[in-house]
């Protein structure tokens, strides 16, 4: 699948982390969908599936890790790589993020000269 043919939902609550991570993908020409709340990423979902999902881990309500638990019952979204994203980094939270069942794991603030080519890695290899 070529990136041009993306769609990313970023459920992310900080407008600033939203609009580096939405125009780092610009750049590259992917389609990013916006979400700032975990409930309301739930609303999208129902009626469209994405190519990867971007999660903040600190989200308010229902936090990331909540949000990955419901994605992990919707079926129609087995295949969706969701990638875990957090300003609060330490080695342990990464490796909690991944054994939760993130495809990937990005701390905040974003390195823009890798993250698609590391976004593609996760998809091709969901």
């Amino acid at each position: 699948m070529s990136i041009a043919d993306w769609q990313i939902l970023i459920v992310e609550d900080e407008n600033d982390s939203h609009e580096v991570v939405q125009t780092i993908l610009a750049y590259h020409n992917i389609q990013s969908i916006h979400a700032a709340t975990a409930e309301d990423a739930l609303v999208m979902l129902a009626d469209t599936t994405p190519t990867l999902i971007i999660i903040d881990l600190a989200l308010p309500g229902m936090d990331g890790w909540q949000l990955l638990a419901a994605l992990n019952t919707m079926a129609h979204l087995a295949n969706v790589p969701r990638v875990a994203i957090t300003a609060y980094h330490h080695l342990e939270l990464a490796d909690q993020a991944l054994a939760a069942g993130f495809d990937a794991y990005f701390a905040k603030p974003i390195e823009a000269a890798s993250f698609v080519h590391d976004l593609a890695a996760v998809i091709e290899n969901k």
